[in-house]
């Protein structure tokens, strides 16, 4: 971690920009950012979001933020691709918002993030979209507790459950599993060692409200790895949930 711990992200994503003799705008730089928060939406690409106060933020995500770079909207409107917002608030508690997608289609947007300059930051990511855990445990990604990501899962009626393998924090501890946005959805979380055959806690909730979801703390060691089962099935109200999983 640097030692300004990034005291300056990313500048005003549209009003500090210059344009260069190219048409292209120019790096974000000088904004004092509070938090970051990338927003991903895809049916095939899965959605997920990412949230890190600025302190929390790697050297790799600091460079990667520095690099992030706005270009002029065009026309183009595309349908099924993969689209992302980030947001960053600044001391005073002001937002900027800036959008893209992997085809840099503008659809009438004004100003663009350039889509290759962000695939650095999605590098340091290990978000799981909607559609990405598994329904086998032996084909189900590895998630790091912390780390500010919201991790995806669809919620139809009849959709089975889905597997993800955790990666505790580097110290021991307590660890908090708790799925987010679950009203009108009946949802369960099954925490495993790592091999799937000892269920070490387990918990579910009705869906009865946007927070009746199922939420469980137990002690994760840490160089250990674990499995987690998601279960989330529509009953009034379908898309999907996300699950963070962090270290208390």
């Amino acid at each position: 971690m640097r030692s300004s711990v990034m005291a300056v992200v990313l500048g005003s994503l549209v009003g500090a920009c210059s344009t260069g003799a190219d048409g292209t705008r120019g790096t974000l730089s000088n904004l004092s950012s509070q938090q970051v928060t990338l927003q991903s939406f895809g049916f095939w690409g899965g959605s997920f979001t990412w949230v890190s106060p600025g302190a929390a933020l790697t050297d790799e995500q600091v460079d990667a933020l520095d690099g992030l770079k706005l270009i002029p909207g065009n026309t183009d409107c595309l349908e099924d691709i993969q689209e992302y917002a980030l947001v960053t608030v600044d001391a005073a508690g002001q937002e900027q918002r800036v959008v893209t997608n992997d085809q840099n289609a503008g659809c009438g947007e004004q100003v663009l993030l350039d889509y290759e300059t962000l695939k650095p930051l999605l590098a340091t990511l290990q978000c799981v979209g909607t559609g990405q855990a598994s329904e086998q445990l032996s084909a189900a990604p590895t998630v790091q507790a912390g780390g500010g990501c919201q991790h995806g899962f669809f919620s139809y009626q009849g959709e089975p459950p889905r597997w993800v393998k955790v990666a505790p924090a580097s110290v021991s501890g307590p660890h908090t599993f708790e799925l987010l946005y679950c009203e009108g959805k009946t949802t369960g979380l099954e925490l495993f060692d790592e091999a799937g055959a000892v269920l070490l806690a387990q918990a579910q909730a009705d869906g009865s409200s946007a927070s009746a979801c199922a939420k469980l703390t137990h002690p994760l060691v840490a160089g250990q790895r674990y499995a987690l089962r998601v279960t989330s099935q529509a009953v009034s109200m379908g898309g999907h949930v996300s699950l963070v999983i962090r270290p208390d």
